[in-house]
């Protein structure tokens, strides 16, 4: 269970970082480019996408700090 949990959280915290990215990149060349469409757009296909993806991997996270049995104020 902690290793599936520890592997699925890394899988989903790539995923979300290179959505980031992309995502960020996108909109930077549709503002250099003068183009108000590739900014919105691709807000409209990696946004949900990648919101998903930090949702999951905040939860997974959270249900992380159970299974591995964390106490906070550690290090």
């Amino acid at each position: 269970m902690r290793q599936l949990t520890m592997i699925l959280f890394k899988i989903g915290l790539v995923l979300f970082l290179a959505l980031g990215v992309v995502l960020v990149l996108a909109q930077a060349v549709g503002l250099i480019a003068g183009s108000p469409g590739l900014v919105s757009g691709a807000v409209a296909a990696l946004g949900l996408p990648m919101t998903v993806a930090a949702g999951v991997t905040g939860l997974l996270g959270f249900v992380m700090s159970y299974v591995f049995h964390w106490k906070t104020g550690e290090d």
